[in-house]
């Protein structure tokens, strides 16, 4: 027997170790598969109860689908360990709970359940949400903050007074549609920056809102604000 032969030989021996150890993994999931429980309609409204520590996923999962009675394909590329304790709490909260520890999105089509790992896509837009949520509560902080002293203004276009309200109170705020060459003649002084918007807006008779600059993760935009609401409540 010469060496091409024993090459070739070796080649085969090879491929079907590998054929067997693939069958063998494709075995070993069905049957995770189905100890989980049966391939069924699953109700995202059901309560469970979950009480584990620093678990592989696939044994949280598990005790999730033993008390669905269905099944939940989990990829083996989540691996993060979860720590959770609820009580009757419904799949989708205990979902909303567990994911964001250990890295995960769930899916939920046709009644069927599978977990996968968050994409580079799912993370930017998580950290894009995560920056528009910081960016908004600090906005809202400096709402209610005050103006200070000597901001009064005197036959002053709109335009000039918001530029004024934003160098005071760090935010960048200017004119709804094409209101900012009409008139001002108010005083601000001490007034938070939200009551200050409002009173700019009723002494100019505007349509009830200005534009505020957002900047947040990649992101720039102006975006509407409705000191009374929207539709304006005055």
């Amino acid at each position: 027997m010469n060496a091409q032969t024993y090459f070739n030989l070796g080649k085969k021996m090879i491929g079907l170790v590998i054929v067997l150890l693939a069958g063998l993994a494709l075995s070993s999931c069905a049957s995770k598969a189905r100890a989980a429980g049966p391939s069924c309609d699953l109700d995202m409204n059901m309560r469970a109860t979950i009480d584990v520590t620093n678990v592989k996923p696939r044994v949280f999962f598990d005790q999730l689908a033993q008390q669905a009675g269905c099944s939940i394909k989990v990829s083996p590329l989540v691996w993060k360990h979860v720590t959770l304790h609820v009580n009757e709490m419904t799949i989708t909260q205990v979902l909303g709970l567990a994911c964001p520890q250990i890295g995960c999105k769930y899916i939920y089509n046709g009644g069927q359940l599978s977990i996968q790992p968050l994409t580079t896509i799912d993370k930017m837009r998580a950290k894009q949400w995560e920056e528009f949520n910081r960016m908004m509560e600090e906005r809202n902080r400096i709402l209610q903050s005050r103006l200070p002293d000597g901001m009064t203004f005197e036959d002053v276009s709109l335009s000039t007074v918001l530029g004024e309200i934003s160098k005071a109170s760090d935010l960048t705020i200017k004119p709804w549609k094409d209101e900012g060459d009409r008139k001002v003649t108010l005083d601000v002084s001490s007034m938070t920056v939200e009551k200050a918007l409002k009173a700019v807006l009723l002494n100019v008779d505007g349509e009830g809102a200005v534009l505020i600059e957002q900047k947040y993760f990649l992101h720039h935009s102006w975006g509407q604000y409705w000191p009374w609401g929207y539709p304006p409540t005055r």
